[in-house]
């Protein structure tokens, strides 16, 4: 891993748990008016409450995910010319599973429910599946369960990540110019994730699912600390994903959107 991407991994975790830094700025205010520094912990206190306010009144972290989410256009039919559909994982709530010895999902369990509607929907497309080796374990479980077929499905397993997700697919897939492939995740996660399989070489339609924004400014839906918070870490986490993936030439688009 190249000096600045450790640098900008590193940066962009405080960025996105920007919550952290604020609680650390609480905590150095304590100390410092424990240590009777109180000029220095006042400006401390004052720049951690002002943060912890901000982000419960001002909806900037639904903003980020808005326009993730408002990215590409739902799709209300699957052209006839669509080779398949590529699930990524994500969907499962690995560390509840580990301690609980069954299937845990986590707020993405929206795209698995299309994947099975789809695949009931359209029997002749092919059907891939990208992620870890439990997930995709667990996946196989649940397919079965839900009345598909684990055999219609290709499984790739050894994905770490998303990037991985894209390449190791098409390793595995070997996809060909002509093909288009429907590409499902969670939308706010389509955009990065558009851009890595398009590097990967894959002609990829985006299926937008699993939204967790109205789409537009809601006063009553946008304050709340927590709400904004939680838009935030995932927001902010794709947006620096794209610009990272720029910069290190896995994307050949900062923000990817419709062809």
């Amino acid at each position: 891993m190249a000096l600045w991407e450790s640098i900008y991994r590193l940066a962009g975790w405080w960025i996105i748990n920007v919550d952290m830094l604020f609680l650390v700025f609480l905590l150095g205010a304590g100390l410092l008016f424990a240590l009777k520094k109180k000029k220095c912990g006042k400006r401390l206190l004052i720049l951690s409450c002002s943060g912890f306010a901000f982000f419960g009144i001002i909806p900037v972290g639904l903003w980020t995910l808005e326009h993730l989410e408002n990215r590409f256009p739902k799709v209300e039919t699957i052209p006839a010319d669509v080779k398949g559909i590529i699930l990524l994982g994500g969907t499962f709530d690995l560390w509840t599973m580990s301690a609980r010895k069954e299937p845990a999902y986590n707020l993405t369990v929206g795209k698995l429910i299309r994947f099975v509607e789809l695949a009931r929907r359209y029997p002749q497309l092919q059907l891939v599946f990208t992620g870890t080796k439990i997930e995709a374990e667990t996946t196989k479980k649940e397919l079965l369960v839900l009345g598909i077929n684990p055999d219609r499905v290709i499984f790739e397993a050894n994905a770490l990540d998303t990037k991985t997700n894209a390449s190791n697919t098409a390793t595995l897939i070997q996809p060909r110019p002509e093909e288009k492939w429907m590409l499902l995740t969670s939308v706010y996660h389509l955009p990065r994730s558009v851009g890595l399989f398009r590097k990967a070489g894959f002609n990829v339609i985006p299926f937008p699912t699993d939204y967790h924004t109205p789409g537009k400014y809601e006063p009553l839906f946008c304050i709340g600390l927590k709400l904004n918070l939680d838009a935030w870490h995932a927001g902010s986490r794709e947006w620096l994903g794209m610009v990272a993936n720029y910069l290190a030439g896995r994307s050949s688009e900062v923000f990817p959107g419709p062809q």
